[in-house]
C-alpha cells in the first residue's frame, strides 16, 4: 500500500505545481538570484519540505493515538480501502480540476492570517536561518492539494510513512520550483493542460486500484 500512495502523493504533487507556483513563485524566484541566493533557495526549499514531513508526522500519529494500528489484519484492510478511497478523490480532484476541500481552505486562510505578518518580516531574506525559517513556515499555508496528501498522510496509519507520504508531495512539487523561469513554464504548461492533468489524475486513480487489488482479487477466486 506504501508504494501506491507515496506515488499517489508525488503525482498531486506535481499536479500542485502550478498552484505553488503561484503561492510563492516570486519567492522562489528571488531567492535564484546570484550565488549567495541560490544557496538561499535551496535552504527555503529545504524548509518547505520539512514543513510538509512534520506535518505529516504529526496527522500520522492521530490513528495510532487511536489504538488504530495497520499491523492488525481487520484495520490495515480498512486503511487501505481508505487509502484507496482517498487517491481515487485526488486522481478525481487533479483530472477534472476540481477542489474538494475548497471549504477546508477558507478555514485553513483563517490560521494563517496570524503568520502572514511574521512571515513579511522575514523577507527580504537576510540569512539561511531566514531562509529556513520562511520555507518551514509558507509549508504551512492553506492549499487543497497539501490538505488532500495529508489525506493519504492520515490513512498511512504509521508517523513514519506518513512523514514520507508528504515528503513524496513536497519533492514533486520542486521541479516547477527550481527551475522557475528557465524550464517552468515548459513543465507548468504540460502540467496544467488538459492532457497533463488527465494523465496525473489517470496515475493516481491507478494507484487506488492497485491498492484493492488484493481485495478485488481475493473476491474475484
Amino acid at each position: 500500500m506504501n508504494g501506491a500512495v507515496l506515488l499517489g502523493a508525488l503525482a498531486t504533487g506535481l499536479a500542485g505545481s502550478a498552484h505553488c507556483v503561484a503561492m510563492c513563485g516570486s519567492i522562489s524566484a528571488s531567492l535564484g538570484l546570484g550565488s549567495t541566493r541560490k544557496r538561499y533557495l535551496l535552504v527555503y526549499h529545504g524548509g518547505r519540505l520539512l514543513s510538509y514531513a512534520a506535518l505529516g508526522l504529526t496527522f500520522g500519529c492521530l490513528l495510532p493515538l487511536l489504538g488504530i494500528r495497520p499491523h492488525n489484519p481487520a484495520w490495515g484492510a480498512a486503511l487501505r480501502i481508505m487509502a484507496a478511497l482517498v487517491m481515487l478523490l485526488v486522481g478525481v480532484q487533479i483530472a477534472l480540476g476540481v477542489n474538494w476541500l475548497r471549504r477546508l481552505e477558507r478555514y485553513g486562510t483563517k490560521l494563517w492570517q496570524p503568520l502572514a505578518g511574521f512571515v513579511q518580516t522575514l523577507l527580504p531574506v537576510r540569512s539561511e536561518s531566514d531562509a529556513l525559517l520562511l520555507g518551514f513556515l509558507w509549508g504551512l499555508l492553506p492549499c487543497g492539494l497539501i490538505y488532500s496528501a495529508l489525506g493519504l498522510a492520515l490513512v498511512s496509519g504509521n508517523p513514519l510513512a506518513a512523514a514520507l507520504v508528504m515528503l513524496a508531495f513536497g519533492l514533486g512539487t520542486l521541479p516547477a520550483m527550481l527551475l522557475l523561469g528557465i524550464f517552468s513554464g515548459t513543465l507548468l504548461q504540460a502540467l496544467t493542460r488538459d492532457g497533463g492533468r488527465l494523465l496525473l489524475g489517470a496515475l493516481v486513480i491507478a494507484a487506488a486500484l492497485w491498492t484493492v487489488w488484493p481485495f478485488a482479487a481475493r473476491l474475484a477466486a
